[in-house]
């Protein structure tokens, strides 16, 4: 994939919102598992450039912040802040527009596909036989409008272990809801990743050479640009989990101090107080 394409840039310490005037006007770029009894997914072959996606992104024009040596990638339609020793990435953040959920063909499956210029990354292979899925960061299902961004989502840069049943239960179910979101507000952010050890020496691999084995995951959603500001964000365990969705509600604040991360470092305070600290579904469901 050529410079014009994708960019990676390692990491410095402190890196925030600036870097965007490096990378351009949409710092977020232009699934799950697969189901073996499911060979196919949707893709587009309309061509979307007629889709307004190149409006300003405003206050949100900027990335979250990256752990010191990461590796920044910006694919087309999405970008990851990438891990080499753990093999994972550390988040993968991109807009998700409701005009692109209603272009749709029927494409065979795409292949996952490891990433040339990536350090260390994890392979393909080292998955098998593991116990764990490869589970999409950005889920194939957003990327179905046309056959770049969809070929791109199944880059192991996009990929991390998931428990089968976690992959393809409330995991999915979250990705589902999360898309029904963005046709009702048309255009939203959101930042999906891992929970990592803070050590490579304390994590677990799924193989002697592959990924470490996240603790859990979290999925942050920003609705940004309609009438009623709000952020609401998701943490699970990496396991099997059988209660509602709604019981794993929290704030984005919290995932924050989770994960040591500052995922909208460019917001004023009151922003802040608006989107980070509000654990309400009840304002993304209601008509």
């Amino acid at each position: 994939m050529s410079g014009v394409s994708k960019m990676v840039l390692l990491a410095v310490a402190g890196l925030s919102g600036v870097l965007v005037l490096i990378m351009g006007n949409n710092p977020f770029g232009g699934g799950s598992e697969e189901n073996p009894t499911n060979p196919t997914y949707t893709v587009s072959e309309v061509d979307v450039r007629d889709i307004d996606d190149n409006l300003p992104l405003g206050t949100l024009n900027y990335l979250p912040t990256q752990e010191l040596g990461d590796q920044l990638v910006r694919y087309n339609y999405y970008t990851v802040s990438y891990s080499s020793q753990h093999k994972n990435a550390e988040w993968a953040a991109y807009e998700l527009l409701g005009a692109r959920l209603d272009l749709s063909t029927r494409t065979k499956r795409k292949n996952f596909k490891s990433d040339p210029d990536i350090d260390s990354e994890a392979s393909s292979s080292e998955y098998r036989n593991s116990g764990y899925d490869r589970g999409h960061l950005v889920p194939a299902h957003d990327m179905n409008f046309n056959e770049t961004a969809m070929s791109e989502s199944f880059y192991m840069t996009n990929v991390s272990p998931q428990v089968p049943d976690f992959n393809r239960g409330i995991w999915k179910s979250l990705e589902g809801k999360v898309r029904k979101w963005a046709k009702k507000e048309k255009r939203l952010y959101v930042i999906t990743g891992p929970l990592l050890k803070k050590t490579v020496e304390d994590a677990e691999r799924i193989s002697p050479t592959g990924p470490t084995i996240p603790r859990g995951f979290f999925k942050i959603v920003v609705d940004y640009e309609g009438g009623e500001k709000k952020g609401i964000a998701f943490m699970f365990k990496n396991k099997d989990i059988d209660q509602p969705l709604e019981q794993f509600v929290t704030t984005i604040d919290l995932v924050e101090r989770y994960t040591n991360l500052d995922f909208f470092p460019n917001l004023t305070a009151e922003e802040e107080r608006t989107i980070e600290s509000v654990s309400d579904i009840s304002l993304w469901t209601k008509r």
